[in-house]
């Protein structure tokens, strides 16, 4: 596979099914390597639903990789506007979902459609841009800073219930 045959594009209802598995393997990544997400039992519902409100929204992005040799969704990545009230620059784009299929990574896809949402999100008006993801995705850290990409926020959390 080379990028040659990738092409980056907006995500269509069409995609629908396909992205829903790329997201549904996403969330049950992250509860494998954080059982502090642990997913729900309904998820491919759950995502579906995700999927088509991000449709609806003018302030959501879902970018797709699709391998036009192979007619196959490669990658997406998702991520949605902000406004920060407070602190210039106001409007941040927030990364909340990047997924690559297996056989598409170490290629650099991933980084090919972060690009491509950096492209959007600016052309969106966005001054920054943002990533999350579980704290202990190593590869999602070392992946994000060879980007470029600095700690900003922390976020901890505890549980409610003792």
């Amino acid at each position: 596979m080379s990028l040659e045959s990738i092409v980056v594009r907006r995500m269509s209802e069409g995609d629908l099914e396909a992205v829903a598995e790329l997201i549904a393997r996403l969330k049950s990544l992250n509860e494998e390597l954080d059982p502090n997400f642990k997913v729900v039992e309904d998820l491919d519902k759950v995502v579906r639903e995700y999927l088509e409100m991000s449709l609806k929204s003018d302030r959501v992005v879902v970018l797709v990789a699709e391998d036009e040799g192979n007619r196959l969704i490669a990658g997406v990545v998702r991520f949605e506007l902000v406004d920060r009230l407070f602190y210039e620059p106001r409007l941040q784009a927030v990364i909340t979902d990047l997924y690559v299929r297996p056989q598409y990574r170490r290629k650099r896809l991933g980084r090919l459609l972060v690009e491509k949402a950096l492209d959007e999100a600016r052309r969106m008006g966005a001054g920054i841009v943002t990533v999350v993801y579980p704290a202990g995705n190593r590869i999602a850290d070392s992946f994000y800073t060879k980007m470029g990409f600095v700690e900003l926020n922390k976020e901890l959390y505890k549980p409610c219930k003792e």
